[in-house]
């Protein structure tokens, strides 16, 4: 077939594409010998077979005889050939902004652009990441509205847009509208980062760096690899060092400051790229040093989400109408389809659909039709014949867009979690319960000890000293509970052993008793695997049999000596603010009484209790008891406090042997406080009642001593002065392994302990030759309250009870 004829020739050859001509239908009718009178009857013989009003050959025949007619055929078929417009392959084809950008008029400016914000680890896991985007819409038109926007995305399923279709109902002149959404997950660089602080040994990496005067070459080394599926642009790697680190020159990267920067540039799908640096550190101390922040940047034409465009429609200020042009013969009309773009934007056309009213079957139908309508411009159809006595009247469906530019782009910064190397690092952290105890009253407390790895390499053994107080009992050693993260080690991972007297504190030490230690090991079967901010915690109860109250003040400290690695260097660190206990010695003291007095008139009488607390701290729960005789009653009472006055209080009765036993509820009686319980009683002036019988008192019940200073733990306020220093544990005890000889290195490690033995054993306290005898209690005390009474008195004053 021949080729369709030329496009006519423009100054800019690339503003013009290629027509391609999708239907058919209509090359066949440019590219046919035959007349254009026979193509128009050849493509309206396709129309629906039930159209009894189109008359095929009454078309050829009027075609032929009129010239004006096929005039206007033809200016109908060149509007598929006027050089504004291009065919697109299909009805979802985005075309590239390169191509929109030089076709000239407005378009709809739809953007996606996002950035990446994400912390890893070193071995290129993920810690945090942030993937904020924008979907950006914006009308270029400084005079036209665009409206019923719709943007179809794809691969929506890692953000939160909730769905694959995003509509705006209208854009004015140059508004903007941005719709942000957020993702995780998908990556655009693996990055893995490597430190070895002892890069001659070919072993598994080192973290762990010896105290020492002379510098040290570390080795750092950052794999970076594009697992996108686009290539990156702008690639470039900022690594920082703190000021302990020299940084060599370089020809592979530039120094600034002490930050080495390393321009990549672009890197190519599946491309990876490595970088070795190493620096020296001068160590200064023993504090945690930085090793450095690594930052990676890129750029890219693609979205981190894996988000995209599937098509972007629009609609405008266009119209479209049929011109229906009677023909010189009456019934016979002459109608095409008429598309005007009364905007500052270019359209894309994509079909037109005319249907005459009463008829299934359109007249005109053509889809696949991509045109660039400029602005201000027009697109005419061709002519279709349409027999009709009456007036006809159409209905038309034109398929159009504003023409979208659409763009994606992204941005990323990869940070690598900064790793820190230390000379050995713990907290440690010792707590009692309580931190005061009664004299002469058994008591309890728990014992807490957290061991926090504070440095940068897990800690695989670790030597305990735990001072007791010598009024504590040293605990039964199944009660000893060690844990880590809340996961109980086994009893094969650790050996305690109870040692004589204090081994660390030499002062605040217990007169009644030199004390214990408690020697833990921890790592004896296999490496403890304390990792770096992890905490190890070691929990057991003591219980004092008999405090004596000259243990006014006495302190716990507990140190520990640990290892990170199996040629890592040894240190101790000591509790900073080692826990107290003190035993405080107070005692109750009370008066109480009672008077009966004859009322006025006969058998009436006025009684009064008396209750006064002398103690040294307040009384809880008091209640002052008496009994009424059974024929009498009570008219009236009333409680008195020498503090406060009268104070609202109500009485009980219940049956007695001797009457009934009524009780006065005070509640709680301030230090030096008097309580009065005044009340009356009528009865039978017959019966028989002496004053002298009712004297009797009753008795008074109350509860413990109330401690105004709540009794919490209290920690020694200064520090005790250990400094940091790497010393050989010491041997197990009994030679018991404490590593599984499975390795030389764990030999060494014992070699490592043995010599440290003897450390331990030069500071132990002497132990005190002899215990101080207990204060003997009082032998005249009640059986009945077990409280002390002066030798000669025939009632207790605490609980009334009469020595007879």
């Amino acid at each position: 077939l021949p080729s369709p004829p030329p496009l006519p020739i423009e100054s800019d050859s690339q503003t013009q594409p290629e027509i391609e001509y999708e239907s058919p239908d209509v090359a066949d009718l440019l590219d046919s010998p035959k007349s254009l009178s026979d193509n128009l009857a050849a493509f309206n013989s396709q129309l629906s077979d039930e159209s009894n009003d189109l008359d095929t050959l009454d078309i050829v025949s009027d075609v032929s005889d009129s010239i004006s007619e096929e005039n206007n055929i033809k200016k109908a078929l060149e509007s598929f050939n006027t050089p504004s417009v291009s065919v697109s392959e299909t009805s979802h084809h985005l075309r590239p902004s390169t191509e929109v950008d030089v076709i000239p008029g407005d378009k709809l400016n739809v953007v996606l652009s996002e950035i990446e914000d994400s912390l890893i680890n070193s071995d290129g896991s993920s810690i945090k990441q942030t993937i904020e985007g924008e979907l950006i819409l914006k009308n270029p038109s400084k005079k036209h509205r665009a409206w019923d926007i719709e943007v179809e995305l794809s691969n929506t399923d890692a953000t939160d847009l909730g769905g694959k279709t995003v509509t705006v109902r209208e854009l004015d002149a140059t508004e903007e509208t941005i719709i942000p959404y957020s993702s995780n997950g998908p990556r655009m660089l693996e990055i893995k980062e490597k430190i070895d602080t002892d890069p001659e040994r070919d072993q598994e990496p080192s973290m762990s760096l010896v105290f020492s005067k002379n510098s040290h070459e570390v080795l750092f080394s950052v794999d970076i690899e594009n697992i996108s599926s686009v290539s990156l642009t702008d690639v470039i790697l900022r690594r920082s060092f703190s000021p302990n680190f020299e940084i060599p020159d370089s020809p592979e990267y530039s120094i600034e400051e002490n930050d080495v920067i390393w321009e990549i540039g672009r890197m190519a799908v599946g491309e990876s790229r490595k970088l070795v640096i190493l620096p020296t550190i001068s160590i200064t101390g023993v504090e945690k040093i930085p090793a450095g922040i690594s930052v990676v940047t890129y750029n890219a034409e693609s979205t981190v989400s894996r988000i995209g465009f599937e098509n972007v429609s629009s609609s405008g200020r266009q119209f479209s109408y049929v011109n229906a042009k009677e023909d010189d013969r009456p019934g016979v009309w002459h109608c095409k389809c008429v598309f005007e773009n009364k905007s500052s934007f270019v359209v894309s056309l994509s079909g037109a659909t005319v249907r005459l009213a009463g008829r299934e079957s359109p007249i005109l139908d053509v889809s696949d039709l991509r045109q660039d309508i400029p602005p201000e411009g027009s697109w005419e159809s061709m002519e279709k014949r349409v027999e009709s006595e009456d007036q006809p009247s159409f209905t038309q469906e034109v398929r159009y867009s504003i023409l979208p530019r659409v763009s994606v782009k992204s941005s990323g910064s990869i940070q690598v979690s900064e790793q820190r190397l230390s000379v050995l690092d713990a907290l440690i952290l010792k707590r009692f319960d309580i931190s005061r105890i009664k004299s002469y009253i058994p008591s309890d407390l728990e014992v807490t000890t957290t061991i926090e790895n504070t440095g940068s390499a897990t800690i695989n053994v670790m030597r305990i000293i735990d001072d007791i107080p010598g009024i504590f009992m040293p605990p039964e050693l199944e009660n000893v509970i060690i844990e880590i993260e809340g996961a109980d080690l086994s009893e094969e991972q650790y050996r305690i052993e109870v040692i004589n007297g204090n081994q660390i504190e030499e002062k605040l030490i217990s007169p009644d008793n030199p004390g214990h230690a408690l020697r833990i090991t921890v790592g004896t079967s296999s490496r403890l695997g304390l990792k770096p901010g992890k905490t190890m915690v070691i929990r057991y109860p003591l219980h004092a049999p008999d405090p004596s109250p000259k243990n006014q003040l006495l302190v716990a400290p507990i140190r520990s000596d640990f290892s990170m690695e199996r040629f890592g260097p040894v240190a101790t660190r000591t509790v900073e603010r080692p826990p107290v206990v003190r035993v405080v010695h107070k005692r109750r003291q009370i008066s109480t009484g009672k008077e009966v007095f004859p009322g006025g008139g006969a058998g009436r009488y006025e009684i009064l209790l008396m209750f006064h607390n002398t103690s040294d701290s307040a009384l809880d729960d008091l209640a002052l008891h008496d009994i009424v005789p059974g024929t009498f009653s009570i008219e009236s009472s009333s409680v008195k406090s020498s503090l406060n006055g009268e104070k609202e209080s109500s009485f009980t009765k219940e049956s007695a042997r001797d009457g009934n036993k009524v009780t006065w509820s005070v509640g709680r009686i301030e230090m030096n406080e008097r309580i009065e319980v005044v009340y009356e009683i009528q009865g039978d002036t017959e019966a028989e009642y002496k004053v002298s019988d009712a004297q009797d008192f009753h008795g008074a019940t109350f509860g413990k001593e109330v401690d105004e200073v709540p009794n919490v733990p209290e920690w020694a306020e200064s520090a005790i002065d250990t400094p940091l220093i790497t010393l050989p544990l010491s041997k197990p005890i009994n030679n018991t392994e404490v590593l599984v000889q499975s390795s030389n290195d764990n030999e060494e490690l014992d070699d490592v302990l043995e010599d440290s033995e003897s450390n331990f054993e030069q500071e132990n306290v002497d132990l005190i030759d002899s215990n101080n005898d207990a204060e003997k209690h009082s032998e005249n005390s009640c059986p009945i309250c077990m409280s002390d009474s002066e030798i000669g008195e025939s009632v207790c004053v605490v609980c009334g009870y009469s020595f007879k």
